[in-house]
């Protein structure tokens, strides 16, 4: 059995102490792309079908054997057959094997079962959102429609991910021309062979289509449009609430569920909340999204990425972690040694990776009290953001 020390040696001894690609983290550059055939990559894409025997991730799913998303006693009930249709699929089972915070899941070791002790991942994350939906229909008195609607939207929003999530979605833009959100609408529309299902539930469903996608994109002028695309959305008060019972024993898990509860009253109703949420927001993205560790690590997996592009596929974005671990050892070795400690990894990789420029990228969460929350439009005016790009050394956010 090769052993994580064994992997990194390897690492270390071989010829990746050359010069790294000429990339900085997080990327400076976010958003390019490389030299590729698009109209190829989709192709290929399009054909594409995992093999059962290799995908532990295609077996029966079983909703109730998934913590409850809020690490409560109770697990998420949805009366709407639409969830367990979309769930039966697998789109959506592999994304039980596609961690939530990409490399920033190992800035802790995983251990136990309680929110703050394990990873999570996007499967729970969706599910989790989906529950939230639920709630907000059944609060608001939507028709059973309109709940399809939103169920769908919250179980496939985040259907193309790839492995590592946001950590390795940059390399694959460049490399390949894919991020989420293009591979997310392929799937849902049946453009790629594994998304098979998917429309003719959502069809079956009686869910529009097209609106449906407007909704997941945040381009919906409708009815239920700001619950995806407002600054407070049903995905990013489910995210947060799971990054903040990651990081401490204290959950927050009751917050999001009872924002929603009042939401559904009317967006004057939930000012006070709104901006208690708007403020654990920001410590989440200062504290622990945004932390020094955390950049590192993706710095890292990136860098990984980009010495060992022709390793990659554009297959692989459809794939699981564990796939990709399977074919790449020395990538978890790392981050496996990361989850003990930034010494102790700053030890292990190339030395020629210390001096890799790093944007950091800092987020100020702030409420604009003069802009009293009236209603749903009110939200973009009243709960704003910052952003401000710092470049450091790896060598840097490993001290």
């Amino acid at each position: 059995m090769t052993t994580n020390g064994q992997v990194l040696r390897h690492l270390r001894e071989n010829d990746r102490d050359s010069e790294p690609p000429n990339v900085r983290s997080e990327n400076c550059s976010a958003g390019s792309r490389g030299d590729f055939d698009k109209v190829t990559t989709l192709n290929t894409l399009a054909t594409y079908a995992p093999k059962a025997t290799a995908q532990p991730w295609l077996s029966p799913l079983n909703l109730h054997a998934y913590p409850d998303p809020y690490r409560s006693d109770s697990r998420p009930k949805f009366d709407d057959p639409v969830v367990t249709a979309l769930l039966s699929l697998a789109p959506l089972k592999r994304l039980a094997g596609i961690g939530f915070l990409g490399a920033i899941d190992y800035v802790k070791h995983g251990s136990g079962r309680d929110g703050h002790r394990r990873r999570h991942n996007r499967l729970e994350h969706s599910i989790g959102v989906a529950h939230l939906a639920n709630v907000y229909a059944h609060e608001a008195g939507l028709d059973a429609d309109r709940r399809s609607l939103l169920l769908c939207a919250a179980l496939l929003h985040d259907v193309g991910h790839g492995p590592l999530s946001h950590t390795l979605e940059p390399v694959f833009l460049e490399a390949f021309g894919l991020d989420h959100h293009l591979v997310s609408r392929r799937i849902i529309t049946g453009d790629i062979a594994f998304g098979a299902g998917i429309r003719e539930v959502v069809h079956d469903a009686g869910v529009n289509l097209e609106e449906l996608i407007a909704l997941i994109d945040g381009e919906h002028d409708g009815d239920v449009g700001y619950l995806f695309s407002s600054p407070i959305n049903l995905d990013t008060l489910e995210g947060i609430t799971r990054c903040r019972a990651f990081v401490a024993p204290r959950p927050a898990h009751g917050m999001a569920a009872r924002i929603v509860r009042r939401w559904a009253k009317g967006a004057d109703h939930s000012e006070s909340w709104f901006d208690s949420f708007w403020g654990l927001k920001h410590d989440v993205y200062n504290l622990f999204i945004g932390a020094p560790r955390g950049a590192a690590l993706d710095a890292i997996a990136q860098t990984y990425m980009r010495t060992n592009i022709s390793s990659f596929r554009a297959e692989d974005f459809l794939t699981s972690e564990r796939s990709i671990f399977r074919n790449h050892p020395e990538l978890i070795s790392i981050l496996r040694t990361a989850s003990r400690g930034d010494k102790e990894v700053g030890s292990q990789i190339p030395s020629s990776w210390r001096s890799l420029e790093v944007c950091v990228r800092k987020r100020e969460f702030f409420v604009e009290s003069d802009a009293r929350l009236e209603d749903n439009a009110s939200i973009n005016r009243r709960y704003r953001q910052s952003k401000t790009t710092t470049v450091v050394t790896l060598a840097d956010l490993l001290e």
